[in-house]
């Protein structure tokens, strides 16, 4: 097993899992991201936590590669990303979780991109495609 399947394996599934969270249990996800959103320390505490997450796949897979391995690398760097501005502002990701509506067509779509993302890199990890 590769660095880049080891990797995918690991963030496949999670992006499976939270996509099919995000609509099977769609008012506890709203709930969760509205409480979270008032919770600097928590906002502080996900951005360091996705820092080193991101730091983490960076140090090990950081292959600018024209094939399916650099979304690993895009993961990685786009986390760095997230974690930093979670870290400094924390709130402009409070101003995004206050305009989700309930009802908006953007929790759907968000959650079927994480979810065909995560089912590519799950098999990719197991060798399917």
């Amino acid at each position: 097993m590769t660095t880049s399947q080891f990797i995918a394996g690991l963030i496949g599934p999670l992006f499976m899992a939270i996509a099919a969270f995000m609509v099977v249990r769609q008012d506890t996800f709203l709930e969760f991201a509205n409480a979270a959103a008032r919770d600097r320390p928590l906002i502080f505490f996900a951005g360091a936590t996705l820092l080193v997450s991101g730091l983490a796949i960076v140090q090990g897979h950081n292959l600018w590669v024209a094939d399916w391995r650099v979304i690993i690398t895009l993961i990685g760097w786009l986390s760095v990303l997230g974690g930093i501005v979670r870290i400094f502002s924390p709130e402009f990701a409070q101003s995004i979780v206050n305009k989700i509506k309930p009802d908006h067509p953007a929790v759907i779509i968000t959650a079927a991109a994480y979810f065909a993302l995560g089912a590519f890199l799950t098999a990719k990890a197991h060798g399917i495609l």
